[in-house]
């Protein structure tokens, strides 16, 4: 998880420097902790596969899905950096299906509030120390402004602020399931403790999307407590939602007021003139895309152009889930994608009726914070983040409880089944309704 969430990414700032050429530099440490990675990953699905003998229906779709990431090296742009990445994918999924088969929700959100625990501790140790190498502009985009004009963001150990700032939100939302599923006084005080240093930590990174997320997530949790008292504070909480809802919806139509608080422009930075330029190179490979994360290296020419017509240097990412997905993966990856998420959905709606209802209430707000995120920063289609884990991990739990619990009630079934055949009154009972009805039966027909 450590590696997963991006970390370990400091030990090669301080041992390299910054990076120049992007995912698609590859250095001998670098290399070295992808290997452990894999190891790690490899130990947690032959450990499932030890207790579990079957694939499920969700584990086969995510096999499937990092399977045509794969395949993408037959048309892919650069063949070395998405057999590299799809690669890594496939043996992270296989360390998601381990994880999700090996811990229980409170374990793994545990876990996961950890590993934010020491990303934000490390940050701040970083800032004291060396606060040169921990600051950094709060957008990607510095040929926009002049560096005097914008003040300095807290990226900490990560390679960028936004990336601080998701890895945090990522942490509320574990720290918010802690709160709402433990059952001592102690373990609520403390995920509130670490909720507070979280929440300082992301405002300092100055990340907008990610303090929206931050936000999201603490309101949507106070109108789920509320909701779950009842009587009179239910009707408040339902209210309250609505309202805020009708709010978020107008602010989302008219974002002038929004954006202006928040100190960006109309374009959202120059996002908006960058998706317009990816949208035509979408179209000229919009069934399968350009290879799995091969279309922003080097190598690509239509990369190139469009980082020349903007006058940027080094675009990562396209700034948008759905229109990374569509560049990289075509259609076809976007609507394995998008099926997945459907299915996680459905799946955390199920688990809402169970005894893992918090489970299910955790992926559901895991979902709407993709799509939040989904709006300025790509998700889902690369393994590196921690939203991601959080989705395939929340996801394959909310299959594993459904499939338990259908299978719990198969066996109920069959239980009940084998103790009235052997039940003298219900057999008494049954062979009575049957010569009933065959009684009825021959008077009906005897005019």
């Amino acid at each position: 998880m450590l590696h997963t969430v991006g970390v370990f990414g400091i030990l090669s700032r301080m041992y390299y420097g910054e990076s120049q050429d992007g995912p698609a530099t590859t250095t001998a440490l670098a290399a070295a902790l992808n290997l452990g990675f894999v190891w790690a990953c490899l130990a947690l699905f032959l450990a499932r596969v030890r207790t579990t003998k079957g694939i499920s229906t969700g584990e086969l779709l995510a096999i499937s899905l990092v399977s045509f990431f794969l395949l993408s090296i037959a048309w892919s742009v650069d063949p070395w950096t998405t057999a590299r990445r799809g690669g890594l994918y496939v043996f992270f999924v296989l360390g998601v299906i381990g994880m999700a088969a090996r811990l229980t929700d409170r374990e793994f959100t545990g876990l996961m509030s950890t590993v934010c625990l020491l990303s934000a501790v490390a940050s701040l140790a970083l800032l004291a120390f060396d606060p040169r190498s921990a600051l950094a502009l709060p957008d990607l985009f510095e040929s926009l402004v002049t560096p005097a004009e914008v003040p300095l963001a807290l990226r900490g150990i990560f390679v960028a602020k936004n990336v601080l700032g998701q890895v945090m939100a990522a942490g509320v939302l574990a720290n918010m399931h802690i709160l709402r599923a433990a059952a001592s006084r102690q373990a609520r005080f403390w995920s509130v403790v670490r909720s507070i240093v979280f929440l300082v930590v992301v405002l300092a990174s100055r990340s907008s999307t990610s303090i929206s997320v931050t936000l999201y997530l603490c309101l949507m949790t106070f109108f789920i407590c509320l909701y779950r008292r009842g009587g009179l504070t239910r009707v408040l909480s339902t209210s309250v939602a609505v309202l805020s809802g009708a709010i978020a919806l107008a602010l989302t139509l008219f974002p002038d007021p929004v954006l202006e608080i928040l100190g960006k422009d109309a374009t959202l930075t120059g996002r908006t003139e960058l998706w317009a330029l990816v949208v035509e190179k979408i179209y000229e490979r919009p069934i399968a895309g350009w290879g799995y994360f091969a279309f922003w290296g080097a190598a690509n020419s239509a990369a190139n152009a469009i980082s020349e017509e903007l006058g940027w240097a080094n675009i990562p990412t396209a700034h948008n889930g759905l229109l990374e997905m569509l560049v990289e993966v075509g259609v076809i990856g976007t609507t394995l994608i998008s099926v997945i998420f459907l299915r996680s959905v459905w799946s955390a709606y199920r688990c809402l009726r169970t005894s893992a209802r918090e489970l299910g209430t955790s992926s559901l707000l895991c979902s709407g914070a993709i799509v939040i995120i989904g709006v300025t920063e790509p998700v889902l289609i690369d393994f590196s983040s921690a939203w991601t884990i959080l989705f395939f991990v929340f996801w394959l739990m909310c299959e594993g409880t459904m499939r338990a619990v259908r299978r719990q009630n198969y066996l109920t079934h069959r239980r009940l089944g084998q103790s009235q055949a052997h039940d003298p009154a219900a057999v008494l009972a049954r062979q009575s309704s049957r010569r009933n009805s065959t009684g009825a039966d021959v008077q009906r027909l005897k005019p």
